[in-house]
């Protein structure tokens, strides 16, 4: 309790610095952090103080190149308070720039200089669910009784409640299941989940009961463009896992 009354008793440009540092490392790096040490955590926070600091300065010097403070004068308590107030919103705005491009382009760009192949995740996993621009179009849920379930088209379930599906941390999945086969046959069999007036019903499955987990990603027209000038022919479509159209 004493330590926040201390914090209190900061000056307000130190407070919102000092938000602007914590909320911003928030929306960049929720549910990455999880490898993240403490001092990962200052570091990264100090980098986005530091944008919102220079953010503010910038502020006030605009503010008073247009309303210039007399020489002793004090700045209007609004301004440094709007100029604070701002210092977050760009703070904010570059982590959630950041958010969207340390996962895929600032990798591939470190790739394509030879400087670095590793994405500092521990596990493909990882990899996978933290690429949320990544595009998915389909995912199976093969489990370990032989049982395979699957969303054929997660772009239908886009505005569901939880979205089109849901990669735990923990390796559970949840999806909205239009397919399922079962273990002792080759055909998959159609099935509803929208339920009418009760809401599409949605499947959680364990981390335990998993065996094997297929998505398939539609890439972007940039990532379609690129990908037939590298390969020099070919329509650049997937098929399908087990060779039957989708």
């Amino acid at each position: 309790m004493e330590t926040l009354e201390n914090l209190l008793q900061l000056p307000y440009q130190t407070l919102a610095i000092l938000v602007a540092g914590y909320l911003s490392y928030r929306l960049a790096y929720t549910g990455r952090d999880t490898t993240h040490r403490t001092l990962d955590t200052l570091a990264i926070a100090l980098v986005f103080a530091f944008v919102a600091q220079a953010a503010s300065a910038g502020f006030l010097i605009l503010y008073n190149w247009k309303y210039p403070v007399p020489s002793g004068g004090a700045l209007p308590l609004w301004a440094g308070y709007g100029a604070s107030v701002g210092g977050i919103m760009v703070a904010l705005v570059a982590a959630a720039v950041w958010r969207r491009v340390s996962v895929s382009a600032v990798p591939e760009l470190l790739r394509s200089a030879g400087i670095s192949s590793a994405d500092r995740n521990t596990a493909a996993w990882e990899t996978v669910i933290n690429r949320e621009d990544s595009g998915p179009s389909q995912i199976t849920v093969v489990k370990k009784d032989g049982m395979a379930l699957q969303c054929e088209r997660l772009d239908d379930f886009k505005k569901a409640p939880f979205g089109p599906m849901i990669l735990g941390q923990d390796g559970s999945i949840a999806i909205y299941v239009t397919d399922f086969r079962a273990p002792d046959s080759d055909d998959w069999e159609k099935v509803d989940p929208s339920h009418g007036d009760w809401g599409p019903e949605i499947t959680i499955i364990p981390a335990g009961e998993i065996s094997e987990v297929r998505i398939r990603h539609a890439p972007s027209l940039l990532g379609r463009w690129r990908r037939s000038r590298g390969a020099g022919d070919g329509s650049g479509i997937v098929g399908d896992v087990d060779g039957s159209a989708p």
